[in-house]
């Protein structure tokens, strides 16, 4: 578990996601947290999006924004893109105006530069000591998203695919390992 900057970021269940996506601070906050909720993304990856990355049916990471400074597109469900236009109506009625393809999806508070990644943090720091989470950080969302995707049985290949991990090898550290999980290996051994 992650305690002072240490350690690996706690994976959250479907129920715990709900409850502190709920409970983060409306708007901005709510929709970068859904962003990498659904998508395995970096904060940091999903902070920098512009609206010319988000597509019906997909969002395209490029390759400026990445870790392993490769562009990946990532097939989302019309939800989280029905959460995006909500998202971008609401910039245009607060700015009065339509917003360029060029704009940031996450705009920071000066309007010129997305949101950082320490501003995101702060509104989910004060919402996890709120509702009482321990060892979660904006990294929870990624964990939690390849782990249940990983906890489902879909294979890992397909899965590296759309986080980006350069080996099986790092994206397996990602992977948390229930009791339950364990208890079903050992039981299918010979």
């Amino acid at each position: 578990m992650k305690t002072n900057r240490n350690g690996q970021s706690k994976v959250l269940t479907t129920a715990e996601l709900d409850l502190l996506i709920h409970e983060l601070p409306k708007g901005v906050h709510t929709v970068l947290a859904n962003v990498c909720r659904r998508t395995g993304c970096r904060i940091s990856e999903a902070r920098q999006l512009k609206w010319e990355n988000i597509f019906p049916g997909g969002i395209t990471f490029p390759k400026g924004v990445t870790k392993t400074l490769e562009s990946r597109t990532i097939p989302i469900f019309s939800s989280l893109y029905d959460l995006l236009m909500e998202w971008k109506q609401e910039i245009e009625l607060i700015k009065g105006q339509p917003v360029s393809p060029s704009d940031w999806v996450f705009v920071g508070r000066f309007g010129d530069k997305p949101i950082t990644r320490q501003a995101h943090g702060k509104q989910l720091q004060i919402t996890i000591e709120r509702i009482g989470f321990k060892g979660v950080s904006s990294h929870s969302y990624r964990r939690s998203a390849l782990t249940s995707a990983s906890s489902k049985g879909l294979p890992l290949k397909a899965i590296q695919t759309l986080s980006g991990h350069k080996s099986l090898a790092v994206l397996s550290r990602y992977l948390e390992v229930s009791e339950e999980e364990r208890k079903n290996v050992a039981q299918a051994f010979a």
